[in-house]
């Protein structure tokens, strides 16, 4: 009795190990059968347990494609913004961000063909994060979303090298639109924030062609003229018959139009461009 049951348990193995080679064939010949019907090969093959491997994508798949790198402070919004791209044919995510550090990290590394960030993070440190982006990554395309439209802020970030502009709240095909413009090296501004862009462009032309020093009122020319004879606050209020608090919130104004941080500087801003003087 004992022979015989290690005589049947020898066929049972044998057995098993009989079955499981024929599955193995049959799938293997499965496979085959699949990549020769399917472009790229293995994207339809099977996987089994006994082929616990993971399947192996084809060096030129994502030639196509338009790699992406997102950055966002808010990790919902990033999380949904992610999704979204993610189910888009044409589009490949290589990385995401909350912060500049870790962006920039991942854009010298990864190289992405486009990063898209949010604008509280792109105007940190005075936009520094996109000068690095450009030094450091000079292919790369950035496209900045924005919860709301700050125009100076959208001019600064032009000249800090960013191509595309657009809302949070925009329709998301106007996304897919702006990460294939810019791609193809345009620029891409939503065409709601146009009106914002020419009016602050209107507003610096227009400071740009006038000399700040004449932008001055009378009395605060007056006041300045007397900071820039040595006069103290109290001197200058009982010579024009003011209170040293009013002459002190015409020095705001003045220092605030003139670009100056004190009486000093506004006594040599005034002294150098005393011909600018317009009485």
């Amino acid at each position: 009795m004992r022979r015989r049951f290690r005589s049947e348990s020898k066929f049972d193995g044998e057995e098993r190990q009989k079955v499981q080679n024929e599955r193995s064939n049959s799938t293997r010949r499965l496979n085959w059968w699949l990549a020769s019907k399917t472009k790229g090969g293995d994207s339809m093959r099977l996987r089994t347990k006994s082929s616990p491997q993971t399947r192996r994508i084809p060096s030129d798949l994502h030639s196509d494609q338009i790699s992406v790198l997102l950055c966002d402070d808010h990790p919902l919004f990033l999380l949904g913004l992610k999704t979204f791209l993610e189910r888009q044919n044409g589009i490949r995510i290589v990385g995401e961000a909350t912060d500049a550090d870790t962006l920039l990290r991942l854009a010298t590394r990864l190289q992405p063909q486009i990063v898209i960030m949010d604008m509280s993070t792109a105007k940190k440190n005075e936009f520094s994060i996109l000068h690095q982006l450009a030094e450091f990554c000079p292919e790369t395309k950035v496209i900045i979303i924005t919860g709301y439209c700050d125009p100076v802020d959208l001019l600064r970030s032009i000249r800090a090298g960013a191509q595309g502009y657009l809302f949070k709240s925009s329709d998301p095909i106007l996304i897919l639109k702006a990460i294939e413009t810019v791609r193809d090296g345009k620029p891409w501004i939503q065409r709601e924030i146009t009106p914002h862009l020419f009016d602050v462009i209107t507003d610096l032309s227009k400071a740009a062609s006038i000399p700040p020093i004449q932008t001055l009122s009378l009395r605060e020319r007056e006041i300045l003229r007397l900071v820039a004879e040595g006069l103290s606050n109290k001197e200058i209020a009982n010579q024009l018959h003011l209170s040293v608090q009013t002459v002190k919130v015409y020095l705001t104004r003045i220092f605030h139009k003139l670009g100056v941080r004190n009486r000093v500087e506004a006594a040599q801003y005034a002294i150098v461009h005393m011909n600018e003087w317009v009485d």
